[in-house]
């Protein structure tokens, strides 16, 4: 429920009338939580101070839709989980470059000597992984990216995200998996560029 007392009741209907200092003191006693937890995910000082700053403000101008059903907290650490999410979506594009700078993934003729077909062929590829991992769901697609995009740990997600490390592997094995799926007919070029089973990696 809803931080339950008179006080924020009143001043939660305040804020959504309009009143700015009410908003604000709705939502200092909160701050430090909410910036553990934006740093928790991106492990910088000054992205997670900005990942703050951009969710307080959608927060702010989506007051008007909040209906108390939950704690302040959590709503506002949704918002900021999509803010941040949506900056780690930005982040799959280095999977095409990654795959663009790789000398020869298929163990032939490497950087020049590569054929226009053949690095064609991997920018496609690349282009099929990006594409693929923005259609997952947010539950399989967040840790997929924060483990093997953003290098996280298993124990940093489940902090994150609030599950534990048994949940964070099995939704990065069905991520893995769906990626597999979509491009399995092409199922030996995919192995040079998916990111290596969880077991894998020290």
């Amino acid at each position: 429920m809803f931080d339950s007392t008179s006080s924020n009741s009143s001043m939660l209907k305040k804020a959504q009338a309009g009143d700015k200092a009410s908003f604000e003191a709705l939502i200092a006693p909160i701050l430090p939580r909410l910036f553990n937890l934006a740093f928790q995910l991106t492990r910088n000082h000054d992205d997670a101070g900005d990942a703050v700053q951009d969710s307080v403000i959608k927060a702010y101008r989506s007051l008007g839709s909040f209906r108390g059903d939950s704690e302040v907290f959590t709503w506002l650490s949704r918002i900021l989980r999509n803010t941040i999410l949506d900056e780690f979506k930005r982040a799959a594009r280095r999977y095409e470059e990654a795959v663009e700078t790789i000398p020869e993934p298929l163990g032939g003729q490497g950087g020049h000597d590569r054929s226009i077909e053949t690095r064609h062929e991997e920018k496609e590829l690349a282009s099929l992984l990006k594409e693929t991992i923005d259609e997952l769901s947010p539950k399989l697609r967040e840790p997929l990216v924060m483990y093997d995009i953003e290098g996280f740990s298993y124990e940093e997600i489940a902090s994150a995200l609030e599950i534990n490390v048994g949940t964070v592997k099995s939704r990065l094995s069905r991520a893995r998996e769906t990626l597999r799926n979509k491009v399995k007919n092409r199922g030996e070029k995919l192995e040079g560029y998916l990111p290596k089973v969880a077991e894998e990696r020290a």
